[in-house]
């Protein structure tokens, strides 16, 4: 038995409550292993046997299994009667036995070992430590919006610095003015909703001199590019009577070049009152953005000058933030934030962004932008969520290389959906693109049906799906900036996308109307001729244990058809959508999802 390969500890994801009665426990271990028994009980109960007093347990076999690269995931609920809990593990790998203990591994035959080795403790479940995500981001369908590309409205006057409104093959760059604003995604409202949008996520829209605008010079005060505070109040109002929540992003790792405290520092230097709120190392740095911070002179986002580091270390930069973020709740009451950079920020100034927003609304939802591996920020007391690029990056690999398996995309898939709590897995930001990113249309190379299929993945997983603008058109673009080109309206109107339009709004819907399609309760499915998937046929299978409900979603990733027989046979009474499905035959870059 690998012993190496054993992994457990008694927090955060491998043993966590997931609600006031249940606790879930995972350990990770080799591929050999067969079976997983998890022996538990009270660690204050005791039973009499044989004159002596001993340990209370149960043993109960863990069933539930997820295949990782290279490892195996055990799961099992309990219940512990007193809310407390003391484990050990009993792993077989065919004619091997250990039992998996705190402090390592003893293999069996050893009479005493029971007595000598130290399990695993679960002290309490505290209610008030169970990660807890506001349930009403686990059924959100988000749509991240780049004002200043989204919709300029008719009503709003012709300005002549604004450019006319440009084609979705038309090139950007961050320096061109389109006069995108608030009053234009009011006006698409009616659209999104009937696309079945319930979230609105919006790229920054306070005062700065960018068209990304994430060099803020005033947090209090909206763009004029995009409106004023009552063109947002009235968004947040509209999108609230068609039940859409809405979500702001927050910029504050750092500032602009303009903002009040660094124009302070630029006029006093170290004699500014707000010589603290930023990290500067020599303040006789050249007053203009060039190459200060990557000389040292001060720390700024990345190295970029025009964007200085707020200090979220100082309690003064902290208050001032939290106090900014209570102002927009209070005047716009806007449900959520994302918060860019969120990695660089200081864990102290995170949870009391969250202790203060909660204190306004008890289910107001945080998600921080962390590229990678999250734990540190999603143990229920700083983020609610994060945007999951690890999803995005395993569904890509797998479409992108021809010769993986689907195996290879399981074990994939499982990593990715199993590092948080599942409570925080329901809820994580999915999406193949955004603001920050290629266009996957344009990652693929202009392949419609790999693309789509792609986007079909992430509306039947669980998380909260976020489609960026666009989206669903397949509009095109490059790295960033051209990933935020205009949304063109006009084809729209004309009927250009509407055979993708359809598409992906019908498969919106059938989410929404569909709970296993949200659910963690799934599992891949293989054909007796093709165990690994190589073929690259994707059955996944989707359960509801409240309802009942199972569906079977199909996607063809290979380069042959699928004869859909037997218990795939999609029939005109169960088949909820498909695509390039033909007489019960899914074509290469096919689609559908049965009813059982």
């Amino acid at each position: 038995m690998n012993i190496a390969a054993i992994k457990h500890h008694s927090y955060d994801s491998f043993c966590y409550p997931i609600n006031k009665d249940e606790l879930k426990i995972s350990i990770e271990t080799g591929t050999e292993v067969t079976e997983v028994y998890l022996i538990y009980g009270d660690p204050f109960q005791s039973i009499q046997r044989n004159g002596e007093w001993t340990w209370k347990n149960a043993r109960v076999q863990i069933k539930e299994c997820r295949r990782l690269p290279e490892t195996q995931l055990w799961s099992i609920i309990v219940r512990p009667e007193f809310k407390r809990c003391k484990y050990y593990f009993e792993i077989h790998a065919r004619d091997e036995i250990i039992y998996f203990f705190e402090d390592g591994a003893i293999h069996s035959g050893y009479e005493n070992f029971h007595k000598e080795s130290s399990p695993f403790i679960f002290p309490w479940m505290n209610e008030a430590d169970i990660v807890n995500p506001p349930k009403w981001a686990e059924e959100t369908i988000w749509y991240q919006i780049f004002p200043a590309r989204f919709c300029r409205a008719s009503t709003s006057p012709k300005e002549p610095d604004f450019l006319p409104w440009a084609s979705s093959d038309h090139v950007v760059t961050n320096y061109e003015r389109y006069g995108g604003n608030l009053e234009g995604i009011i006006e698409k409202l009616p659209y999104l909703e009937d696309l079945g949008i319930n979230g609105l996520y919006l790229n920054p829209i306070n005062l700065s001199h960018s068209q990304h605008k994430y060099d803020t010079t005033d947090y209090l005060t909206i763009d004029p590019e995009f409106g004023d505070a009552e063109t947002l109040i009235r968004l947040v109002k509209e999108a609230h009577k068609r039940n859409m929540h809405v979500m702001l992003d927050g910029v504050f790792n750092h500032s602009g070049w303009d903002f009040f405290a660094w124009q302070d520092i630029l006029k006093n230097k170290e004699k500014s009152r707000y010589a603290d709120w930023y990290i500067i190392n020599n303040f006789d740095f050249a007053p203009n953005p060039c190459d200060n911070a990557a000389k040292g002179n001060f720390f700024a986002f990345a190295f970029s000058d025009y964007m200085p580091k707020l200090n979220t270390n100082n309690p003064e930069v902290r208050d001032y933030l939290c106090s900014i973020c209570e102002t927009w709740v209070k005047k716009y009451d806007i449900d959520a934030l994302r918060l860019d950079v969120a990695n660089e920020l200081s864990h102290v100034f995170c949870r009391e962004l969250r202790e203060r927003m909660l204190a306004l609304k008890p289910d107001f939802f945080i998600v921080g932008e962390v590229w990678n591996n999250s734990q540190p920020w999603l143990r229920g007391a700083e983020f609610d969520s994060v945007i999951n690029y690890p999803l995005r990056s395993a569904i890509y690999h797998f479409a992108s290389h021809p010769d993986n398996d689907v195996r290879n995309l399981e074990e994939r898939l499982n990593k990715c959906l199993t590092q948080y709590t599942s409570q925080t897995e329901r809820v994580l930001i999915n999406q193949m693109d955004s603001h920050d990113t290629i266009r996957l249309i344009s990652r693929t190379g202009g392949q419609k049906d790999l693309t789509l299929l792609q986007f079909a993945l992430i509306l039947t997983l669980p998380g909260a799906a976020c489609m960026y603008y666009g989206t669903e058109i397949l509009l095109p673009g490059g790295e960033d900036p051209d990933c935020r080109r205009c949304m063109p309206w006009s084809e729209i109107e004309n009927g250009d996308f509407d055979e993708v339009l359809h598409f992906i709004r019908a498969l919106i819907n059938i989410r929404r109307a569909h709970p296993s399609l949200r659910s963690d309760d799934f599992s891949f499915r293989y054909l007796t001729s093709d165990l690994n998937g190589r073929h690259r046929i994707i059955i996944m299978e989707h359960r509801d244990k409240k309802s009942g409900e199972k569906l079977v979603c199909l996607f063809n990733f290979g380069k042959f058809e699928f004869t859909m027989r037997g218990e795939y046979e999609a029939r005109a009474e169960n088949t909820l959508i498909s695509r390039r499905l033909e007489k019960n035959k899914l074509l290469p870059g096919g689609f559908a999802i049965i009813a059982e």
